[in-house]
Formats: C-alpha cells, sequence, structure tokens
C-alpha cells in the first residue's frame, strides 16, 4: 500500500441547522420533515392522507362525499339534504292540509251546536216546565215583554202597568200611583 492520501469529498447543499424552523405544534404525532424548503413539525396524518384539520385548516377546491351519512356528525352532499328537504316539505305540507281540515271541521262542528242549541232554547221558551229568556238588559221576558227585572239586589217590575183596571182576576193596575190588584167581575 502506497501512502497516499484520498482527496476529502465535496458536500454541496444546505446544512439542516440553516433551515428555518416553524414553532412545533401541540399536536402529538408529529414527524419532523423539510416542506416548502422550510423544516418543519407536522401531524403524520396530514402527511400520510392529506387530512385537514379539525380547526384552523382551509380548503380549497371541491371536496366531494358520495355516501349517505349514518352517524349525525358525517359529511353530506348536497343530493342527500334535497332529499331529505322535500321529505320534509311534503311532511310539513300533509300537516298543514291536515290542520286546516280540522280547523275546518271544528269550525263546523262549533256552528252546528251552537244552531242546535239556539233550536232547543227556542223549543223550551213560553213552554210549561221550559226556559224562560232574559232581555239585554238581563230582565226575564215572558210573552216577548220584560217583566221582572234586578237592580242593586231588588226584585223590580220591569212592564208598564195598566192605568185602569183591566178586569182580569189577579192583574196588577196602576192607580194614580197606588198598586191595586184587579178582582173578579161578577
Amino acid at each position: 500500500m502506497s501512502g497516499s492520501s484520498t482527496p476529502a469529498a465535496t458536500v454541496s447543499g444546505t446544512p439542516l441547522s440553516s433551515l428555518p424552523v416553524h414553532t412545533q405544534p401541540t399536536a402529538t404525532d408529529l414527524v419532523f420533515g423539510i416542506f416548502n424548503g422550510q423544516g418543519q413539525f407536522v401531524p403524520q396524518g396530514k402527511i400520510w392522507s392529506g387530512a385537514v384539520d379539525k380547526t384552523g385548516d382551509t380548503l380549497t377546491g371541491l371536496l366531494a362525499c358520495a355516501l349517505t351519512p349514518s352517524d349525525p356528525a358525517h359529511l353530506t352532499n348536497k343530493a342527500y339534504v334535497d332529499k331529505l328537504g322535500g321529505q320534509v316539505q311534503g311532511t310539513v305540507s300533509t300537516l298543514v292540509t291536515q290542520a286546516q281540515n280540522a280547523a275546518t271541521q271544528a269550525s263546523q262542528a262549533a256552528s252546528g251546536a251552537a244552531g242546535a242549541a239556539a233550536t232547543l232554547l227556542n223549543t223550551q221558551k213560553g213552554t210549561p216546565n221550559g226556559l224562560a229568556a232574559l232581555s239585554a238588559s238581563g230582565n226575564l221576558l215572558l210573552g216577548g215583554l220584560e217583566c221582572l227585572g234586578v237592580r242593586n239586589g231588588h226584585v223590580l217590575m220591569a212592564l208598564e202597568l195598566p192605568t185602569t183596571d183591566p178586569g182580569v182576576t189577579g192583574a196588577w193596575w196602576n192607580n194614580g200611583g197606588y198598586i191595586c190588584i184587579s178582582q173578579e167581575t161578577t
């Protein structure tokens, strides 16, 4: 062997120590790598699958999901939402129609009940053991005439008394400011 020495190999490139390093995120599955010419700690999931962080990331371009969601937290596509929206709209429309029909039926039933009650009352007026009607002012009506009322706890005659003897046994009449009872005529 001769005593010759080998020339030193020349290394080119940028030493790692001179590359800028971003601050380390708080994730627990970090991998160190050189991305875009910079040394960075990056979550392992982003490197292998191109995953988007739950918070703070930005998505550029279209995102598609062809699957029907099976969990409330899953991503949904427009066709799925439109389909459900149509179902909800149909259900709401059906419920509104049912509510309108029920309101119409209730109105007709109320009108029928009011008519039946009025008919029943009218058949009872003026019959023995029937009903006696009251006037708008709260006086008792007999034969269409107001005859008795109550004011301040006192029963009052509401009729105008005849001013001459009517010639009817037991009938009251006004004899110059005095109440008289007609006697039987012979």
